[in-house]
């Protein structure tokens, strides 16, 4: 099986854009197809579906800072029921994320911001692995603060990577318990400027369900959602940039028989003894690659090829 992705166009998008005239830099990024994709193939309840949305848009967000085959690696890991949030996404506007256990439900009050805090914990961590090409990674990690990921994650805009920013994404569901809209905003003072200011006003507008609430029924695009957030209180807009998102997993049957590889020859053997086959299912988008007992065993020879002589 190849990578795996939605075929069918969507209208999430992520635009970028700077304030005219100001060191302050947006980015806004429209979610709903992505992470109704995410919450399908995990058959996820109400909160997982949330908590897959918020960290889904986190990430794209995240994936604009520095240059364009940037991949970005969120991790939220708390102590509530949902066991951890895992979130990969590339400033080209691909994105894929799990939860840990994604059965869990909460009760949603229709056009509210929902509390996550029950859901994800209140102890643990957020931690984010930038890997900017060419093999240059770079990780920090800050302590959960309060469960709702996307203010988490501005904490650790604020405190690992120290850069002022206003953040704040959010999902609505449908009486199905689906995803109805999905949407985030990323307000950023650009390095070495004195843009905190714009930040700390933009993070009065994002507070206490603002976003939600500016949004309004959607959808929306992505400009539209900067216009309707914002509403020019913090000066014009100017847009720079927009692509379109889409889920994408780039796990194949090849990615699958290496990490099956990685089991060593002892461990391969007792698993062609005893049953003759395995499966490996990702854990981003649930695809399943089986392997039979002559592919196991082709798999394990691999593994003990002699190394060819000293140089």
């Amino acid at each position: 099986m190849s990578r795996t992705d939605i075929s069918d166009p969507s209208d999430d998008e992520i635009v970028r854009g700077v304030i005219e005239g100001r060191p302050v830099r947006i980015v806004a990024v429209t979610t709903t197809a992505v992470a109704r994709e995410a919450a399908r193939r995990h058959q996820a309840g109400t909160a997982a579906t949330i908590a897959l949305a918020r960290g889904l848009t986190a990430g794209l967000l995240l994936a604009t800072l520095t240059k364009d085959d940037e991949r970005v690696t969120l991790q939220v890991l708390g102590d509530g029921p949902l066991g951890g949030l895992t979130a990969d996404a590339t400033a080209a506007g691909t994105a894929r994320a799990y939860v840990k256990h994604p059965g869990v439900a909460l009760a949603v009050s229709s056009g509210a911001r929902v509390s996550l805090a029950a859901a994800v914990g209140r102890n643990g961590l957020v931690s984010v692995l930038r890997d900017v090409g060419l093999g240059e990674t770079f990780s920090g990690r800050t302590a959960i603060a309060t469960g709702e990921i996307d203010e988490d994650v501005e904490r650790y805009l604020e405190a690992s990577e120290q850069i002022a920013s206003a953040l704040a994404c959010d999902a609505t569901l449908a009486p199905d318990g689906t995803i109805a809209f999905a949407a985030g905003i990323l307000v950023q003072a650009l390095p070495g400027s004195d843009g905190a200011a714009r930040v700390a006003a933009a993070r009065l507008l994002l507070a206490g369900g603002e976003f939600l609430a500016a949004l309004g029924p959607g959808p929306r695009d992505g400009e539209a959602v900067v216009a309707a957030v914002l509403g020019g209180q913090l000066g014009e807009v100017r847009i720079l940039d927009r692509r379109p998102v889409r889920f994408d997993c780039p796990c194949s049957r090849a990615r699958a028989g290496t990490s099956l590889a990685l089991l060593g020859d002892a461990e391969l053997t007792a698993m062609i003894l005893d049953d003759g086959r395995a499966e490996v299912t990702c854990n981003f988008c649930r695809a399943h690659y089986e392997f039979d007992e002559a592919a196991l065993e082709v798999i394990r020879r691999e593994t003990v090829k002699p190394s060819g002589p000293p140089s």
